[in-house]
């Protein structure tokens, strides 16, 4: 190989005064060939395969020069949306096998009280191998986006249909796919919209768990991506979930107890756990899993107030803040969810439900299904400093909000918490029913 580029006259040849042979060595470095990377972009399709986010350094290039100065090279590990489009695959490389490190660093972290997520008995009682990977951990991990543009600002703005498909554990290595649903330039025709499907894949080939990410890239579009492109007819179906199914069928053998929390329709929960995230959690749980965009990291860059925490990381955090006062959670999917505000680390973050509905689990009267709105709050005790506020039930909705149409809602009708919510999540949770007999404690 060498030889040929000597023969192509791009390497000095042997013996040539003031070339030493040291070079040879310093070349093989700085030369970087095209290779498959993060990022990369397969067409499953007619379409000729092309690398998104190679190394794509010229041959003719990797020698800047044969004198004292060198430029550095900035070498291109993240997608670029003008060779994306929709129906693509961006294959991520990382593979990540879950340890008990990983685990416990994330229960430090988030408020967990459901058994299905703390203990093996229970598990294995459910007929699992013994305690699963809490569902919030997961949704971070689908989130944790590792090739996104670093050279701008990159926003996620939501999630919808998150599923736990399929039984995840302590040990099991997961990789990730992202899967492009849809790609548009923003009505201002400066940013870009990216939709990708976020699946999770574990050492079996299975997925156990999925959703689908809407994400902002700031000051970039895309050729492929207008406002006029064709949407799909009909939107994806929600994938269905084995874990579910298992859990509806083995529910009968758990112990009924006092200790559910009875829920209501048209109730409003002020949840009391609340906490700041912290900027070494918030950097931790990011470069964990193997999120890089500088806007979690750089202070330099953004600056120690305009540093945010990774979206997966908020959501869970507001579930987290909501998990005592909806005890005990036996099954949880996110049907949609917004991220409204942003949030620095340094913020203390509280939460709210709002019980839209109740019904009994189909085939399974030991079961309910308790469809519920939550709201992340930034800068409130919401269990003390909300108590006596009356908040409007126009406020509440089934439907995705937008952050602005939300902001003047609050304005007119519940200025205390205007700019506070700093997310929107619909959840459908699978609990067990209450047992409705009176206790007498003896």
């Amino acid at each position: 190989y060498t030889m040929a580029l000597r023969s192509l006259g791009r390497l000095p040849p042997l013996g040539v005064k003031g070339k030493p042979r040291e070079m040879l060595g310093r070349m093989r470095v700085t030369l970087h060939l095209p290779t498959r990377n993060m990022g990369t972009i397969i067409r499953r399709s007619k379409v000729k395969n092309f690398q998104g986010a190679a190394l794509q350094t010229p041959l003719s290039s990797s020698r800047r020069s044969y004198g004292t100065t060198v430029k550095g090279d900035l070498l291109e590990l993240s997608l670029t949306l003008d060779q994306a489009s929709v129906g693509d695959v961006l294959e991520n490389p990382y593979e990540i096998t879950m340890t008990s490190g990983i685990r416990d660093a994330w229960h430090g972290c988030f408020y967990q009280h459901d058994r299905l997520y703390t203990s093996d008995t229970f598990g294995q009682k459910l007929g699992f191998n013994g305690t699963l990977l809490p569902f919030s951990f997961l949704l971070h991990t689908g989130m944790a986006v590792s090739h996104a543009d670093d050279s701008r600002r990159v926003l996620d703005l939501g999630v919808e249909q998150a599923v736990y498909e399929r039984p995840a554990y302590l040990g099991d290595t997961i990789r990730k796919e992202y899967h492009i649903q849809d790609l548009r330039t923003t009505s201002s025709g400066e940013d870009t919209l990216l939709k990708v499907k976020c699946e999770l894949i574990n050492q079996k080939n299975e997925r156990v768990f999925s959703l689908s990410k809407t994400m902002l890239f700031m000051g970039t579009t895309s050729k492929r991506g207008t406002r006029d492109m064709a949407k799909p007819k009909n939107p994806p179906k929600k994938p269905k979930s084995l874990l579910l199914e298992k859990i509806s069928q083995r529910a009968g053998i758990l112990n009924r107890s006092n200790a559910l929390a009875r829920l209501y329709e048209g109730q409003l929960i002020l949840h009391s756990l609340a906490r700041p995230i912290g900027t070494s959690m918030s950097m931790i749980l990011a470069t964990m899993f193997r999120m890089t965009h500088p806007s979690l990291y750089n202070t330099k860059r953004f600056g120690q107030e305009d540093i945010i925490v990774p979206g997966g990381v908020m959501f869970s955090k507001v579930h987290a803040c909501a998990a005592r006062g909806l005890y005990e959670i036996l099954y949880e999917e996110l049907e949609h969810a917004q991220l409204l505000n942003t949030l620095a680390p340094k913020h203390v973050v509280g939460a709210m439900s709002y019980v839209h509905s109740i019904r009994q689990f189909p085939d399974n009267p030991d079961l309910e299904e308790v469809v519920l709105q939550t709201w992340g709050i930034k800068d409130f005790d919401v269990a003390h400093e909300l108590r006596d506020v009356e908040i409007p039930l126009s406020l509440f909705s089934t439907e995705p909000v937008r952050r602005q149409t939300l902001d003047e809602q609050l304005s007119e009708e519940c200025p205390v918490l205007e700019g506070k919510v700093v997310s929107n999540h619909l959840r459908r949770l699978v609990r067990q029913s209450p047992r409705s007999e009176t206790m007498f404690l003896l």
